[in-house]
């Protein structure tokens, strides 16, 4: 596992849930997914969840980039409820995540959220 901080700083994503993610992303590779790695953002990044709070995740894959396949999303979401229901998958395609400047979701995520490789 690797970590990298997007924005300057210390990491505030606790360990336990970089961990959880981490195994959630090797799982996705597993069943054939190609991942290049995920964020974990919101609340998470943010050091402001509690007990209630879902683990924001983009999932960044150059699957996504063209049409996506309902089975792939499927796969994101049943993966997630076996490895942590907490786990709030959201799909994002290589090019998406590198050349997006219209997309809020990813911008919060480029901006806030914490990258995981495996």
């Amino acid at each position: 596992m690797k970590i990298i901080i997007l924005k300057g700083g210390l990491s505030v994503v606790d360990e336990s849930i970089i961990n959880r993610v981490s195994r959630y992303l090797k799982q996705l590779k597993e069943k054939g997914l190609a991942v290049e790695f995920g964020v974990v953002y919101g609340s998470y990044a943010q050091d402001r969840a509690n007990r209630l709070s879902d683990i924001d995740v983009m999932v960044v894959s150059p699957i996504f980039d063209g049409i996506r396949n309902r089975r792939d999303i499927d796969l994101l979401w049943h993966v997630a409820a076996k490895t942590d229901n907490r786990i709030e998958p959201i799909p994002c395609g290589v090019r998406q995540w590198q050349e997006d400047d219209a997309g809020a979701i990813v911008e919060i995520a480029r901006r806030e959220g914490q990258k995981i490789t495996v």
